[in-house]
């Protein structure tokens, strides 16, 4: 098989069905790389969000902060709430220094209807609307442009685009700085790996939101050897409540299977068996127990085994082996 450039392959169209084809294949190849760089620039963005609160919040602060992206909001790329103070931050990410990341009417109008949304619907506490963009001279100017009475709750923000993680890392500062707190380490490997990591857990379950002390805990543990050396999240014992019968299901578990009429627990050695359907999830005797609020938004059997099987590969990652014990 032959690896062809993108020039070559626009050389055959042209030859095989015509100029006119060719031109509509450069077009649908240039929308597929902007979506490519937004979805990106918007991921890029979340992994520092969650490394800056992460460097400079406890562990246990950590788990009051919750991010998610793509909510139904005219804000809607990453959204990240305070749950003790109420304060709530929506982030708009444009990954452009032309036309598509300017402060103008329409966005105007959408900042300003999602403020309303924040007080009166949500009724958080408090609320700030962020243009993120890849331009510095661009978030500049966008400043200029919000009106007196929106500064207190709207501003724009730059944040730089790079083609890899090593490059964003070495580029910008306060992104290194957070990586290099939570890896108690300057070494660029060190950081970009840690970013990587991150990264992934990220984009592996977002959809319901997460806390920044769950996708830093998930990606500390399945780091081997363990790079995170800044960041020391709570034991289990202490994010549990005690279950001191190791036969008796945890009441979250038995509540949660009740509610959805997924039928009684099985106890095997260390572990709780769950059976739905054909397939099996085991939950720890000393899982921690998922967040109210992540419960809360289960909606399906389906969604209760996805949550479950994630307590799994957690308790899965803390037994693996490591240095000399590994085969």
């Amino acid at each position: 098989m032959n690896m062809m450039s993108n020039t070559d392959v626009a050389a055959f169209v042209e030859s095989r069905f015509g100029e006119n084809k060719a031109k509509t294949l450069g077009h649908i190849g240039q929308g597929g790389e902007n979506n490519k760089k937004g979805a990106d620039f918007e991921g890029a963005y979340a992994v520092h969000t969650v490394c800056r609160l992460g460097a400079t919040k406890t562990p246990a602060e950590c788990a009051h902060y919750r991010i998610s992206c793509q909510e139904t909001a005219f804000v809607d790329d990453l959204c990240v709430r305070e749950l003790m103070t109420g304060h709530k931050v929506n982030y708009q990410a444009k990954n452009s220094d032309g036309t598509a990341a300017n402060w103008d009417a329409e966005m105007q109008n959408r900042f300003d209807m999602q403020a309303i949304i924040d007080a009166d619907h949500h009724k958080a506490a408090s609320h700030e609307q962020v243009l993120v963009v890849s331009s510095e001279a661009k978030a500049a100017a966008n400043d200029a442009k919000i009106p007196d009475g929106m500064r207190s709750f709207c501003r724009s923000e730059y944040f730089p685009y790079e083609h890899s993680s090593t490059e964003l890392v070495m580029v910008h500062g306060p992104l290194r700085d957070a990586l290099t707190a939570l890896c108690a380490s300057a070494r660029l490997s060190r950081m970009d790996e840690a970013y990587r990591l991150i990264l992934g857990q990220w984009h592996a379950d977002n959809r319901n939101g997460r806390t920044v002390l769950d996708v830093l805990t998930k990606a500390k543990a399945s780091s081997r050897p363990d790079i995170f050396g800044g960041f020391h999240p709570p034991e289990a014992d202490q994010m549990v409540a005690a279950n001191d019968d190791q036969n008796t299901p945890p009441r979250w578990l038995t509540e949660l299977l009740d509610r959805f009429q997924m039928g009684p627990v099985a106890v095997e050695c260390t572990a709780f068996k769950v059976s739905y359907n054909g397939m099996e999830v085991k939950v720890a005797v000393n899982a921690a127990a998922p967040e109210p609020s992540k419960l809360s938004e289960l909606r399906s059997p389906g969604e209760v085994l996805m949550l479950l099987m994630t307590l799994e590969a957690g308790m899965l990652a803390d037994r693996q082996p490591t240095g000399g014990d590994q085969q």
